[in-house]
């Protein structure tokens, strides 16, 4: 939860920005000069973002009020640095609400009162060993990042129209559609087509509106709800020190937490707080070939066989299984070992079986090369 607050956070500031100091985002070269006009003489923002969301995870709202002032800097991948500043000042949910995230540049701070924990990191250290943001879910965070690691490819990653005119907030905008393109997806491993709507105002080139749209996994609408830049930011907007009894933790030990590590049953069932179950029943006698531990509270078994694999994960919380199903699957509730089960498999239950349910506090699922039935087999057996 707290990589996933920072995430969203980092991502709204970003959609926020994107227009005035990103890469360009149109092929319409008269809205284009404007745009960059606008952003070569910006060199610092303040704006209030309202974010509004609907996943596969859950519907909800956030608005930002946000600070960016231009360093002149550019990181190791070419993309300017900026100080920033974001606050959360309302929220469907009440622990996101007063969340702050500040960076000058180098390190940032990310605190929630909440929790009241504070967690600090390197920038460029989390951009290079955060995890695989194409393994994209259906949440915000997810969906923003995706479409933004899309944006950073350059203007040829996308195919750009000019839809016409609409007024936004009062004011004239230019309505343009962006759409990745085929090999763009393929690069980013998108799990699915990912079309945005954005609204440039034309007086002053700005984004007002951004509508991404991942297609069954949900949709995201960014609404700029005020904007004035080159006010002049006082340096201490981006300076962080955490209040009194707040607990400071290391991004980068969080992140090594998330990682899964290889290891083994024993040690797997003396880092949980449950008991791990396993298989008496596998198809075609599969074996275990690993195991692995994310943090303390997910274990993941792998078996495998000639042409079957499968895997059995057990942990506590969020455990993968919020996808939306492909188009193509077949969905259905069943009964295993007394609980209320979901199974997803392939339209003719030969593209693999999923099935996933939650048993004494914890979520269980098995999924793999296997059908419905031996699914259903593997789950029974479970000791």
């Amino acid at each position: 939860m707290r990589f996933r607050l920072f995430s969203m956070i980092l991502a709204l500031v970003g959609a926020l920005l994107l227009g005035a100091c990103g890469q360009q985002l149109i092929t319409a070269e008269e809205i284009v000069e404007r745009m960059e006009a606008t952003r070569d003489s910006m060199q610092d923002v303040h704006a209030t973002v309202a974010m509004n969301f609907n996943t596969n995870e859950r519907d909800g709202y956030l608005v930002i009020e946000g600070w960016l002032e231009k360093t002149g800097q550019t990181d190791a991948d070419g993309m300017p640095i900026n100080k920033v500043r974001a606050t959360v000042i309302d929220a469907d949910e009440e622990k996101l609400s007063d969340s702050l995230v500040v960076s000058d540049g180098e390190i940032f701070w990310l605190y929630n009162p909440y929790e009241q924990t504070a967690i600090t990191g390197d920038i460029a250290e989390m951009k290079a060993n955060r995890p695989d943001s194409s393994a994209f879910s259906g949440d915000p965070t997810g969906m923003t990042e995706a479409f933004q690691d899309m944006l950073q490819q350059g203007l040829d990653a996308v195919d750009i129209e000019v839809l016409g005119e609409e007024t936004i907030a009062g004011r004239a905008a230019w309505k343009l559609k962006l759409t990745p393109k085929t090999e763009t997806q393929q690069q980013l491993q998108l799990d699915g087509i990912i079309e945005a709507t954005m609204w440039v105002e034309q007086e002053q080139a700005i984004p007002l509106k951004l509508d991404v749209d991942a297609s069954d996994m949900g949709q995201v609408t960014i609404e700029v709800q005020s904007i004035e830049m080159n006010v002049g930011l006082d340096d201490s907007l981006f300076v962080f020190t955490p209040p009194e009894g707040v607990e400071v933790l290391q991004a980068a030990d969080l992140l090594a937490e998330m990682q899964p590590r290889l290891t083994t049953l024993d040690e797997a069932q003396d880092s949980v707080d449950f008991p791990v179950l396993t298989p008496e029943f596998t198809p075609d006698d599969a074996t275990l070939v690993e195991v692995r531990l994310i943090g303390t509270h997910t274990v993941i078994q792998n078996y495998a066989a000639p042409g079957v694999s499968l895997s059995v994960v057990q942990g506590r919380g969020d455990v993968g299984d919020a996808d939306q199903p492909p188009a193509d699957s077949v969905v259905e509730e069943v009964m295993v070992r007394g609980h209320t089960a979901t199974l997803v498999t392939g339209a003719d239950d030969q593209q693999g079986a999923l099935l996933s349910w939650t048993e004494d506090g914890r979520r269980v699922i098995i999924a793999g090369t296997l059908s419905a039935d031996e699914a259903l087999q593997v789950a029974e057996s479970l000791k």
